[in-house]
């Protein structure tokens, strides 16, 4: 009777709670990152040269550090009904204003009002799906809200190219459609997320008693084992050395999707002539790779309860991918190893968070996972802006994908170094 109430809570928190929170991840990733398609046709319009757009990009990241910590702090007083659908409404707005700029520094402004609006929630959806399932599924359940991001991707190039290819009623330019209809459709989710999310499990009318009981009851046995913070949350995650390891790891893997995401269409384009929906459908192809990695590493991750090597083997495999296609021509076999390179990159993301869930105290949890996404995406920032210097230096694309591969590189010796930290705390 206990695993049937078990299975049917988890079926109906992945379809009530997982769900819906994958879908909004994806207008997430797409308001962020389809930046890259209008790029195509965007930089000539506007004047924008490598250096210009890599700021662009990376102005989107200031504002998403500077608010993390506030954003997630509203989450903890308002609950999470009112903070999800407040985020989503105020980052489609600025998303779809951005069809409007006419200059660079406008767009450098729009960009940093995103990543304001966008701040917290990946931080905040990781937290909020901890207080759902126990940590023995927690790989899975997360990495289900990060394939939103290849999701993205896969589905938003071919969306991205195919209206940025067609007539519209208001004879906008293409790119400035896509990003206006793009932008209001995350508008309008916003009223549909007030109603359809919940602050905590025991407010989910959907829940039996019995399933409510479960996951109450799963979650608090699953507390004892961790140590309760004896200061302040963001003091415990502050003065853990595991927190500062685990961003730095978090930093290396955004760094690769980053590249991935900003700069690709780019490569293509200058590999081909193709229009802008050919291109939108090959940039789809690693992160099909990024896709796979994340759902097969994280299930295998859960069925074996075993966490570090699992990350590991996926960075050292995104790593040595992205090493051979720096080494040779562009081609169709350059574009295979950037799949395989998705491959590990997505696997390693898809198993990352299952760490730090599991050793933080859900009191100093906020906070710690906070922290953890704050330092790692400084390297979401500082990252395509120095891809855009090699780039702009060195003339070609091989500069930058050997700089992503070596930052992975130096992912492997800080997880290990995370594996030693945590085996220090186990023994007290």
């Amino acid at each position: 009777m206990s695993q049937a109430v078990e299975q049917s809570a988890r079926s109906k928190f992945q379809w009530r709670v997982l769900a819906p929170i994958v879908l909004l991840i994806i207008l997430s990733s797409l308001d962020r990152v389809n930046i890259s398609f209008a790029a195509l046709q965007m930089n000539a319009d506007i004047g924008l040269d490598p250096h210009a757009y890599g700021l662009a990009v990376g102005m989107f990241f200031v504002g998403y550090l500077l608010f993390q910590f506030p954003s997630t702090w509203v989450l903890t007083r308002v609950g999470a009904r009112r903070w999800i659908a407040g985020c989503v409404g105020l980052w489609g707005a600025v998303a779809a204003a951005m069809a409007f700029v006419r200059s660079a520094e406008e767009l450098f402004v729009l960009r940093f009002l995103l990543g304001c609006a966008e701040s917290g929630f990946a931080p905040g959806v990781v937290y909020y799906c901890s207080g759902w399932m126990p940590k023995r599924y927690r790989a899975n359940s997360i990495a289900v809200t990060m394939l939103a991001i290849p999701a993205s991707v896969i589905i938003g190039g071919p969306l991205c190219g195919w209206l940025m290819g067609v007539s519209n009623p208001l004879d906008m330019p293409g790119w400035r459609w896509m990003l206006l209809m793009e932008g209001l459709v995350t508008v309008a989710m916003a009223g549909v997320a007030y109603f359809i999310f919940v602050d905590k499990p025991s407010d989910a009318r959907w829940l039996t008693d019995g399933e409510k009981d479960w996951i109450a009851n799963a979650l608090a046995e699953e507390q004892k084992a961790a140590q309760a913070p004896a200061s302040s949350s963001i003091k415990t995650a502050l003065v853990d050395p595991r927190a500062w390891l685990a961003a730095g790891v978090w930093c290396t893997t955004l760094i690769g999707a980053n590249g991935l995401i900003f700069w690709l269409p780019q490569v293509i384009k200058e590999m081909s002539s193709l229009s802008p929906l050919a291109v939108g459908a090959l940039s789809a192809l690693p992160w099909v790779g990024v896709a796979l990695g994340m759902v097969l590493n994280s299930w295998h991750s859960d069925k074996t309860q075993e966490r570090y090597r699992h990350l590991g083997v996926a960075l050292a495999i995104g790593m040595v991918a992205l090493l051979m296609a720096s080494a040779i021509p562009p081609s169709p076999w350059s574009l295979l190893l950037l799949f395989i390179g998705g491959f590990g990159l997505g696997g390693a993301q898809g198993v990352f968070w299952s760490i730090p869930t599991g050793f933080f105290h859900r009191a100093a949890a906020a906070a710690g996972i906070t922290l953890i996404n704050l330092v790692g995406n400084i390297g979401s920032l500082a990252g395509p802006y120095v891809i855009g210097v090699i780039r702009a230096e060195s003339g070609s694309f091989s500069a930058p994908i050997w700089f992503v591969a070596a930052v992975m590189g130096a992912g492997t010796l800080l997880l290990a170094s995370l594996r030693v930290s945590e085996r220090r705390a186990i023994r007290g």
